[in-house]
């Protein structure tokens, strides 16, 4: 849990290595964070400052410090509470374009606009003074560093010490497919990772004016979907452009096509029978392009060619779900295609630090985190029948977890139509969910090298442990595992949360 600081007390250190140790220490982080020299002796110009105002040490408690919305990683400089207000300094150690702090603090309203508090934001140039506020209706004014002093002392009492259960992922993870309205209405921002691909990207292609393809590469939860649909809703207002989705068409795709002039999603399966239809678009994004058919691939290409269009394939070469997808090798193809540019995000987003590393540990029980996890967002629940797995996952479905099963096959019995389902595997392909529930039996079970593997399932080209992975990383707050009578299973997996 993340502790505020007295900044005095902190400001006071000179020594680097020293700083960081004891700014980990009082503030309760898991890691130490990679200060800059600059940024200690901003704070240190900052406090003498305030204290040349007549602000005394004590009111100099309660700051939570270069402070991260868990899992989203969006950062703050200086942030302090009360219970019904909040206030936000951002320091820069030297003068930096007006435009850059503007945006800043209008991205910090954003983050901090869900908690309903009456919110000041300052921004403050430490070398100089120089000090700005943002207005009510959202402008820069720039002010005396006495205002700044004014707000400090104004949240000298009564404040908050607690603030993580404050911030939910829910709250600033939009997905397309799941939120489409707030991202119609550019009610999202992107990471800096993300910002950076779109703004190489987007440049590339207009200003250089070259056909051909791009690669944007990324693990599960790292914002790929919606980097692409961003992308593409930018291309948008210059002509018309396409997202081939390699999946199955979601309500919130539908949507988006009616909802966006010159955007459209097309599903993969179309391209089967109607492969001229990517003829009407001068941008084509395809997002999962791992699932491609080698012959959709290869035909996309060439009319790409053809056309002089530009392509942008998004995939995760890891994210097969069949034994087809992983012979097809669609990721190698593009990465042997005369690409304009590659690109690769490599932090996740989505999934926070607890839930992926039990994710790992569940895939691979040799896999340990390198700090100490509480997993406090993960239930493990044992059924001993079908009949009892039923019963929890009714529990767990009025708790407003999603249950994503196993795909089935058309044509052989699979154990798993035996329970009712919100989605399978299939149909949360690019989707993600804040609650989700999945189910592992006797398909199931560890080698000697303990990594989870899984019988044959009854479509011969579906693989049970990639159908997981695709499953469980699709959440962002909490996971529940059900096993069902596989006994040595769940006492394995157990031994994770020991």
């Amino acid at each position: 849990m993340t502790k505020p600081v007295n900044l005095y007390l902190l400001s006071r250190i000179n020594n680097e290595v020293a700083y960081r140790r004891v700014e980990k220490h009082s503030s309760g982080k898991e890691e130490e964070k990679r200060t800059q020299i600059h940024e200690i002796n901003s704070l240190r110009e900052i406090v003498d400052a305030l204290l040349d105002y007549g602000i005394s040490i004590n009111t100099l408690d309660g700051f939570f410090l270069s402070y991260q919305i868990p899992q989203i990683g969006k950062e703050f400089d200086l942030l302090k509470f009360t219970p019904s207000r909040c206030l936000n300094i951002e320091l820069k150690s030297r003068a930096v374009p007006v435009e850059d702090i503007l945006d800043q603090l209008r991205k910090n309203r954003h983050y901090l606009s869900h908690l309903g508090k009456d919110t000041r934001f300052f921004t403050v140039i430490t070398n100089s003074l120089t000090s700005y506020r943002l207005t009510q209706d959202n402008n820069l004014q720039k002010v005396d560093f006495s205002e700044v002093a004014g707000a400090v002392l104004d949240f000298s009492d009564n404040y908050l010490t607690q603030i993580d259960n404050m911030f939910r992922a829910s709250d600033y993870l939009v997905s397309p497919l799941n939120t489409p309205e707030k991202f119609i209405n550019g009610e999202y921002f992107l990471t800096q990772a993300q910002e950076q691909i779109k703004k190489e990207v987007i440049r590339d292609i207009l200003t250089l004016g070259h056909s051909g393809f791009y690669s944007i590469v990324g693990k599960p939860g790292t914002g790929k979907t919606l980097l692409i649909y961003d992308i593409a809703k930018e291309l948008s207002k210059k002509d018309k452009t396409a997202i081939i989705h390699c999946g199955k068409l979601s309500d919130g795709q539908r949507k988006l096509r009616t909802k966006i002039k010159n955007f459209n999603v097309i599903g993969a399966n179309t391209l089967k029978s109607r492969l001229e239809i990517v003829d009407n678009y001068r941008f084509i994004l395809v997002d999962e392009s791992h699932r491609f058919y080698p012959r959709q691939f290869e035909d996309l290409c060439g009319k790409v060619i053809n056309n002089r269009q530009i392509c942008i394939f998004s995939s995760d070469p890891e994210q097969v779900l069949s034994t087809a997808e992983k012979k097809n090798a669609i990721f190698s193809k593009i990465s042997a295609l005369p690409l304009l540019g590659k690109y690769e995000l490599s932090e996740k987003i989505r999934t926070n630090k607890e839930l992926a590393s039990f994710i790992n540990s569940v895939r691979n029980l040799n896999i340990k985190p390198r700090v100490p996890m509480s997993y406090n967002n993960v239930s493990l629940s044992y059924a001993n029948s079908v009949d009892e797995a039923k019963k929890i996952i009714k529990y767990y479905k009025n708790q407003n977890y999603v249950f994503i099963n196993y795909s089935k096959s058309n044509y052989n019995y699979s154990p798993y139509s035996e329970y009712e389902e919100d989605f399978d595997t299939h149909h949360v392909i690019g989707q993600e969910f804040d609650n989700v529930l999945m189910l592992l039996d006797k398909s199931f079970y560890y080698d000697e090298n303990n990594i989870l593997q899984g019988v044959p399932h009854p479509n011969p080209d579906y693989l049970y442990p990639n159908l997981f992975y695709q499953g469980i990383t699709r959440v962002r707050e909490k996971i529940a595992l059900v096993v069902v009578d596989a006994p040595e299973l769940f006492e394995k997996i157990s031994s994770i949360v020991e």
